[in-house]
């Protein structure tokens, strides 16, 4: 466990970060899935523009027959007919998976009813305003809000900015999460969405920078009235954990 010294924080910087037999089992995400209004739009943004390598192609019904026979589910409750659930639907769905340059997978749905304008990120203020018209209101919050990609350093960032631009892309000025006078570090982003609505953005902790050496990361506990769980009651311990993206220093 890597931790950095910090001194005296106060009682809301405290923080407990990881507690159980699971602390440190979850290696990252396998995939994440996004609904789309049309699988060929979609394909052509995630593999042409975002530069996603398609890996995978399926088409099913989502009744355990289908998902059987299709997409090859051999355990569980795909495999057992069972009484349908209250909450089930039957539908064809297409499904696209994506790789990205780490490994890691996305992937995307076409599938009947999906919503022509769904809500808006909650801080929609972050996207720009060209792109407002797609979405609805989020007054009833519910699943994934938005999806940020990961990029190495902050010129990539930029790089993501102008080639979207040159591709027809509403997308946001570079923000960066620096505060007052850069006391502050976190993340440099771009916000923009695909053809079908879904709020994306472009993110870089520009990992390589040592100036992440020496940095307080209990500066990110901001919520001076956090839920009762995260506080690290009964703990004078000053040590806030290094991410696990932090580079080691250089020799």
């Amino acid at each position: 466990m890597t931790t950095m010294k910090t001194k005296n924080p106060p009682r809301h910087r405290q923080v407990l970060q990881e507690r159980g037999p699971a602390a440190g089992r979850i290696s990252g995400i396998n995939h994440l899935v996004l609904f789309v209004q049309d699988m060929d739009e979609g394909v052509r943004f995630y593999r042409d523009v975002l530069g996603m390598r398609v890996v995978r192609t399926v088409r099913f019904t989502t009744n355990a027959a289908g998902l059987r026979s299709a997409a090859h589910h051999s355990s569980g409750l795909a495999v057992e007919e069972e009484a349908p659930s209250p909450i089930a639907v039957d539908l064809w769905v297409r499904q696209v998976f994506f790789e990205m340059s780490n490994g890691l997978l996305f992937s995307i749905y076409e599938a009947p009813g999906v919503s022509a304008r769904p809500a808006a990120p909650i801080s929609s203020v972050l996207w720009p305003s060209a792109g407002a018209g797609q979405w609805s209101r989020p007054d009833e919050p519910q699943k994934l809000d938005h999806l940020s990609f990961d990029v190495p350093t902050q010129a990539d960032v930029v790089w993501f900015r102008d080639h979207l631009m040159a591709n027809g892309v509403a997308v946001s000025a570079l923000s960066e999460r620096r505060g007052a006078n850069n006391t502050h570090r976190f993340i440099s982003s771009i916000y923009f969405s695909d053809p079908s609505g879904n709020p994306l953005e472009i993110s870089s902790f520009n990992a390589a920078d040592q100036d992440w050496q020496s940095y307080d990361f209990s500066t990110w506990f901001m919520d001076e009235h956090p839920v009762p769980s995260l506080l690290n009651e009964g703990s004078r311990d000053e040590h806030a954990l290094v991410p696990h993206w932090v580079r080691p220093a250089k020799a």
